[in-house]
């Protein structure tokens, strides 16, 4: 609502006759008044409040003491929390009328003072405090103006007591009415229809007219009255200890009430459920799920005064054998309980009851002169006004389940069809229906009805007819509104692609050649497997097609792979075992990670608790002790050590004086929790023989903590004190849980955890050799610029996992492993240079297949997988060296050398492991290769060269070669400056300006170079045994 939408006409009146000056009755100039005007706009009483800083202030104030309004409403305090939240700065709306609340202006009295409002005017005074009134004026106040109903709610006082016995509840408002000052009263209403206003007038307002626009309202949908009271006699319900009341039938009823008006199409934000008690609030709510109600506003009468609503529904609560009516006998709580409503009110009550109250009297004359009160409400529906309901509680509403009444509804629908549903008063005009009989509508020439529902889109005729296809002359049933030229025909085609099989497609597609025919092929792991003929031409141009066959390898930790030959790499290495381990941790849980030569920390919940705290931590982390005084003590000894500490006191075996609640003696000793088993009343149990000594008379019993179990004292401390090898908890002999809480035994439990917490300690490493090994692993990933080089983002990834605050041993050597791995990876990935183009990509695609391998998720590498990295970096690293000296030696390789050549790739591309027998054989042949291959590729021996190069001393990069092939050096930068003749064939060598002749190019069989010399990229060589010659 607008600030200023309520500003009654004495108010607006007032202030246009107002003057400014002091006892100056001349009306406002033209200037003054359109500055009124401007002030008055609801646009500009929304604008954002600015802030007046002391340097201002003066000017404000002098400005406001002009004689500026002071507007009091409550609910509109626009500049309170400016003025707590700065106190250097007086805050205002963008509006000449600075507005308060009353308590907010007594607060700021001074502030008030200051700004000397000459003119104060108070809306809703009569429930405004007089106190509250009288301090927001001042001695520059000329004119007082209230505004309010002091036939309406009064004041609240916090303290019933005063507001009682010492008037505090009167409002000067009503104070200066009663003592006889004139006043004036607005007699026209524009809220109520007349039927409902006549239950205030003269019963509460003895003159009150109603306005004409209040005579045009339209009569109530679904009810036979626009007013009516519902009368019964259902008890209340006394609630939080008498302070309130409920009433569940009155509930009930104004609940089903509400839910039909919304069924009649009334949007919930027209209806309103008040009620004279909160606890008849809250049982409401319960009843009013939101997904129903959402909208619905529900009040109580005291929080709703100033407020409207077209359809009130009311609910008076009281009804009880005392006769006593509470806050319902009070005259200005029933004239705003019963002025709300504008087009129609609805009330239930026990009007018998509240009959003798003397204005509840009256209105109930009145109500049964009209006839607007009765013990059961009718209820007509707007399709069938002839058929009537009465209701007289909730149950009734079951008869008009969605609105309406029983009868059929019989509208005839858009369609031509009938409604089949019942009398609803909703969507009377049927556009959101839907109808759900077949559609009887003509689709083309040949007479075919539509099939859809009723309500679907028609769309085109899709029943089948027989048509000739042109393009095959094939006979098809096709949907009746597809022409023959445009349907796709599907009769099988008959023709044979390349490989020999038909085309599997239908006729009236295009054959794509890809032949869909299962086939069964051969891969080159060895295996048989079924793939599409397709496939085929794939294997026979070199792509690879991933075998499916499960892998037969059996895992070193003795389960079976899980992987297939294709995951395996063909048996190169294998998939991680994922068998669940099983194995019983040092704290008693089972390991939960997949199977594992070394099981990781345990990650559950620590179990770990004593009498003071329960440790939060996870079960494989150190715990942190705990340090409160131990408390293990009785009238014969107590402990004085710390709760984590050994105790330093004996267990006594004194017998407990205690009685169980049965009666009978406790059978537990002195100190310890008295077990819940007795004696005589569990004698078979008590006395069943477990470590011999239970069946005896004065025998006495522990009971464990951890599982409840009950023990014989003496052979259950043997038990305990027994010593074990194995590190781990003590555990209960009948249901094996760990004994992790007793005081007789925390001795016992103590020290076993001590031992626990030191292997913990251990598995994660000491602090300061992690610390250690995290500075050497940085400063290693450091130096390894060839991993950043050739493999950024494992560069980054090895220093985000060195960066974590939590290594641990295990974790630093998984780092560190990989940090070798990769390290080799990017230096074969670099060495790709030194072998011909047509090898990289088979070279690229195997070293993806290792990286691919390495970024499996991990928490370690497992002795197997290690060896098999390291078998398979090997692979790589011959093959890798044997191309290299395959390029150095291009044109010089006879017959005898390609033999042995094809042999050793054979060996080093083959899919199997690579042995140590394999190793062996390459190894021997590399060797055999040396003398027959030159591994320059000059025509002379490898120690020639290394002379040579040696002997001119010049840095990598200044060997070339002309057209053919004769080697020559370049000094100084290694750049060309001039053109020179080759001694040898004549051909042109050298260049001019730092420029190579196109017809020559580095010699890199001569000292390993990548660059030229005078080159800005920076050149990296391998670093592997067999490559390291040029070094």
């Amino acid at each position: 609502r607008g600030r200023f939408r309520h500003l009654s006409p004495l108010i607006c009146a007032t202030i246009r006759l107002t003057t400014r000056g002091g006892g100056s009755d001349s009306p406002l100039n033209e200037r003054e008044s359109h500055s009124l005007t401007e002030m008055l706009t609801p646009a500009k009483c929304k604008g954002d409040p600015f802030h007046v800083h002391s340097s201002a202030k003066k000017a404000l104030f002098s400005f406001c003491a002009a004689g500026e309004l002071l507007w009091g409403r409550p609910g509109a305090l626009w500049w309170e929390s400016h003025i707590r939240s700065a106190p250097d700065a007086v805050s205002f709306p963008l509006a000449t009328v600075p507005p308060s609340l009353p308590p907010g202006a007594a607060k700021y009295r001074q502030i008030l003072q200051k700004v000397g409002p000459r003119i104060v005017i108070v809306e809703e005074a009569a429930e405004v405090l007089e106190a509250h009134t009288i301090t927001t004026l001042s001695s520059a106040c000329h004119h007082l103006i209230l505004i309010g109903d002091h036939q309406q709610l009064r004041p609240s006082a916090t303290v019933y007591e005063l507001a009682k016995n010492f008037n505090l509840e009167v409002s000067l408002f009503e104070r200066l009415v009663k003592v006889g000052l004139p006043f004036v009263r607005l007699n026209y209403q524009h809220r109520m229809r007349p039927e409902i206003a006549q239950l205030l007038t003269p019963h509460i307002y003895q003159e009150l007219e109603n306005h004409p626009s209040v005579l045009k309202y339209e009569n109530i949908k679904g009810v036979l009255s626009n007013l009516f009271f519902v009368e019964h006699d259902f008890p209340e319900q006394e609630i939080h200890e008498g302070k309130s009341h409920q009433n569940p039938h009155e509930a009930q009823f104004v609940v089903e009430l509400c839910k039909y008006f919304l069924c009649q199409d009334y949007l919930p934000s027209q209806i309103t459920i008040l009620t004279t008690y909160t606890g008849q609030l809250f049982c409401l709510r319960k009843l009013m799920p939101a997904k129903t109600f959402a909208g619905v506003k529900v009040h109580v009468v005291d929080k709703y005064q100033g407020e409207e609503n077209d359809l009130i529904l009311l609910s008076l609560v009281r009804s009880n054998r005392e006769e006593r009516a509470g806050f319902l006998q009070i005259s200005n709580r029933i004239c705003v309980a019963l002025s709300r409503a504008k087009k129609g009110l609805y009330c239930i009550g026990n009007m018998a009851m509240l009959g003798k109250v003397p204005l509840w009297s009256r209105i109930i004359h009145t109500l049964r002169e009209k006839g607007h009160i009765g013990s059961s409400l009718t209820l007509c529906f707007q399709n069938h006004p002839d058929t009537k309901t009465p209701v007289s509680n909730a149950a009734d509403f079951g008869r008009v389940p969605e609105g309406g009444c029983s009868r059929p509804c019989e509208f005839r629908l858009s369609c031509g069809n009938v409604c089949t549903r019942a009398c609803h008063p909703y969507d009377l005009e049927h556009k959101e229906f839907q109808c759900m009989k077949t559609c009887q509508k003509v689709l083309c020439g040949d007479g075919h009805r539509c099939p859809q529902l009723c309500f679907e889109p028609c769309g085109e005729c899709m029943v089948k007819v027989s048509k000739t296809i042109p393009k095959c002359c094939h006979q098809q049933m096709v949907p009746c509104s597809v022409p023959e030229r445009e349907f796709c025909c599907q009769e099988p085609c008959q023709q044979s692609l390349k490989c020999g099989h038909r085309c599997g497609l239908t006729c009236g597609q295009e054959c794509l050649g890809r032949c869909p025919v299962p086939v069964t092929v051969t891969l080159r792991c060895g295996h048989s497997q079924e793939v599409k003929c397709c496939v085929v031409a794939d294997l026979e141009f070199g792509r690879p097609v991933a075998c499916k066959t499960k892998c037969p390898e059996m895992l070193e930790c003795g389960h079976p792979c899980a992987g297939s030959c294709h995951a395996c790499f063909e048996g190169r290495f294998h998939e991680q075992c994922k068998s669940p381990c099983k194995r019983f941790l040092i704290c008693s849980h089972q390991c939960q990670q997949p199977c594992t030569a070394e099981c990781p920390p345990c990650q559950q919940a620590c179990q770990n608790r004593c009498v003071h705290s329960h440790c939060k931590k996870k079960c494989g982390e150190l715990c942190t002790p705990c340090i409160e005084p131990c408390e293990w003590r009785c009238q014969h000894y107590q402990c004085t050590k710390l709760c984590s500490e050994p105790c330093d006191r004996p267990r006594c075996d004194v017998p407990c004086p205690k009685r169980l609640p049965c009666g009978h003696p406790c059978i537990g000793v002195c100190g310890e929790p008295c077990p819940r088993k007795c004696r005589v009343c569990h004698h078979d149990a008590v006395t069943q023989i477990f470590f011999g000594f239970e069946d005896e008379p004065d025998a006495h019993f522990v009971q464990l903590e951890d599982c409840g179990h009950v023990f014989e004292i003496q052979g259950f401390d043997r038990y305990m004190d027994e010593d074990e090898s194995a590190i781990k908890l003590k555990v209960c002999p009948s249901c094996q849980t760990p004994i992790r809480k007793n005081l007789r035994y925390g001795t016992i439990v103590k020290r076993r955890l001590e031992e626990i917490e030191r292997v913990k300690e251990r598995i994660q490493g000491p602090g300061g050799e992690i610390v250690a090994s995290r500075l050497r692993l940085q400063t290693l990933l450091l130096g390894k610029g060839v991993l950043q080089k050739n493999l950024p983002l494992k560069y980054l990834l090895l220093r985000e996992k060195l960066a974590q605050p939590d290594l641990s041993t295990r974790s630093l050597g998984l780092i560190e492993n990989l940090l070798g791995f990769y390290t080799r990876l990017a230096e074969l990935t670099s060495s790709l240079a030194q072998v011909e183009l047509g090898e990289r990509e088979g070279l690229r695609k195997r070293l993806a297949d290792v990286e691919g391998w390495l970024d499996r998720r991990r928490i370690s590498l497992s002795t197997q997988e290690l060896r098999e990295l390291q078998s398979e970096f090997q692979r790589l690293t011959y093959l890798l060296a044997l191309l290299a000296r395959c390029r150095m030696a291009a044109g010089k390789i006879d017959a005898a050398s390609a033999g042995e050549i094809g042999a050793m790739r054979q060996v080093l591309e083959g899919t199997g492991k690579f042995t140590p027998d394999d190793e062996r054989l390459v190894k021997v042949k590399m060797e055999a290769l040396k003398a027959a291959l030159p591994e320059s590729g000059l025509g002379i021996s490898e120690e020639e060269r290394v002379q040579i190069v040696e002997a001119m001393g010049f840095p990598r990069g200044h060997w070339f070669k002309c057209r053919n092939g004769h080697v020559y050096a370049i000094s100084d930068c290694g750049g060309a400056m001039e053109r020179s003749r080759c001694p040898e064939c004549q051909g042109i060598i050298g260049g001019e300006n730092h420029a190579l002749d196109r017809s020559n190019e580095l010699a890199p069989e001569m000292d390993g170079a990548t660059h030229a010399a005078w080159s800005e990229i920076a050149n990296n060589m391998l670093n592997f045994a067999e490559l390291h010659r040029f070094h």
